[in-house]
């Protein structure tokens, strides 16, 4: 049994082994994925070490994994043992290269493991001496004494290895989340979708109703009308939140889409002035400040009142009587800025960095609308007309949202 517990002296190396191990090592940088990675090393350490076959071992906790191979004849790969039952376990807990020329004259080896296999001869090198992430094995038909070339050889390769080895788990950790989240959303789109629709037909049958009670209604007063009424209102709230469940959905589906047409930039604030009867009714001023220079803003008009709406909407369900809501503009060579500021009773700052996730955001009562989805269907509006969302605000004193339209549609 041979044991290597200091480095392996790269001198021993001639121009061309170094060569090649410059060319991995270049290689390696540009790689991402872990089978990539293994691909190159496993192919390289066998034209390095002229070597019958090699693996490509990585530790899971208390287990090796056989991820990778390339050989004369099969050897283990997809295989995974006990780390302390196996030779690249031994490398990997030591910390050193194994060098064995008689895999059955040596105790660390399971020889019941290896008599289906060709092997007679082997190293084992620890990827990453300091706390191996993994093993490489290079293993021989014919009974030899691999020399310190072959083991610096591999040992170099496996070092080289190691910090694409960890930049390749992170990126299919990376992808492997990526890849949940994404069928998480589209799950979630799309039941939020079946919802919606089914919750259509009886929306429709309740409408329907309603419509053909009232004719019948229309002469009478007192509790009956006033049935009727209340439920004419909450039809038309239920159907707003199915509207904005769609919307919600679409926006976390990837799949929303706005129409842009030109639309003068003093047509699309008029849009706000259009909520001023319900400001009123609250005791709530609404003044609109239209920018000294007007001009035609590519946008899709239908979706920005429906932003209005819910910012507009926010501010009166959160302003005092006799407070004041401020619809203002701002024209930039670039783009337009468009604000609802309010007299309201603020945000508190903890709340402000979450204001617009749906996911994140707390339960206490804070701006939104209907399920609370408004703020973030705005944000989704948005920024589907490639435009960014804020928010100012200050507990007591009030809260400013501001939108940008670019000029460039």
């Amino acid at each position: 049994m041979r044991r290597f517990q200091e480095h392996l002296p790269l001198e021993a190396l001639s121009f061309d082994d170094t060569v090649v191990l410059l060319d991995v090592v270049q290689e390696l940088a540009h790689l991402r994925t872990l089978e990539d990675v293994m691909a190159v090393v496993r192919r390289a350490a066998r034209q390095l070490s002229g070597a019958d076959g090699v693996t490509f071992v990585l530790r899971e906790g208390d287990m090796v994994h056989y991820a990778d191979e390339e050989a004369i004849a099969p050897l283990w790969k997809g295989c995974r043992f006990p780390i302390h039952s196996c030779i690249s376990g031994w490398a990997i807990l030591n910390r050193e290269p194994a060098v064995i020329e008689d895999i059955y004259a040596d105790e660390r080896i399971p020889h019941d493991v290896y008599r289906t296999t060709f092997v007679k001869s082997l190293v084992m090198v620890p990827v990453r001496r300091a706390d191996p992430v993994g093993a490489i094995g290079a293993y021989w038909a014919e009974r030899r004494v691999p020399g310190i070339r072959e083991v610096s050889l591999l040992q170099a390769l496996a070092d080289s290895a190691a910090v694409a080895v960890e930049n390749g788990r992170l990126y299919e950790a990376e992808r492997s989340a990526r890849r949940a989240a994404e069928a998480e959303t589209r799950l979630r789109g799309e039941l939020l979708a079946m919802v919606s629709h089914d919750l259509r037909n009886p929306l429709g049958v309740i409408a329907m109703t309603s419509s053909l009670l009232a004719p019948l209604l229309a002469p009478l007063n007192g509790r009956a009308r006033h049935h009727l009424d209340t439920l004419n209102r909450s039809a038309l709230r239920m159907e707003r939140l199915i509207h904005d469940l769609l919307d919600f959905a679409a926006i976390e589906a990837g799949g929303f889409r706005v129409s842009r047409v030109p639309l003068a930039l003093s047509r699309l604030m008029e849009q706000a002035s259009e909520l001023g009867p319900l400001a009123q009714e609250r005791g709530i001023g609404l003044e609109l400040r239209l920018p000294e220079r007007d001009v035609d803003v590519p946008c899709d008009p239908d979706r920005i009142h429906q932003v209005f709406s819910n910012l507009v909407g926010n501010a009166v369900r959160f302003t005092p009587a006799g407070g004041l809501i401020t619809v203002m503009a701002e024209v930039h060579d670039d783009r337009v800025e468009l604000s609802v500021a309010d007299t309201g009773a603020g945000i508190a700052p903890e709340v402000l960095p979450v204001l617009f996730d749906r996911v994140q955001r707390p339960t206490t009562q804070i701006p939104g609308s209907g399920v609370g989805l408004g703020l973030s269907i705005t944000r989704g509006i948005v920024e589907a007309h490639g435009g960014a969302v804020r928010v100012q605000s200050q507990v007591g004193l009030g809260t400013t949202f501001t939108f940008t339209l670019p000029m460039e549609g």
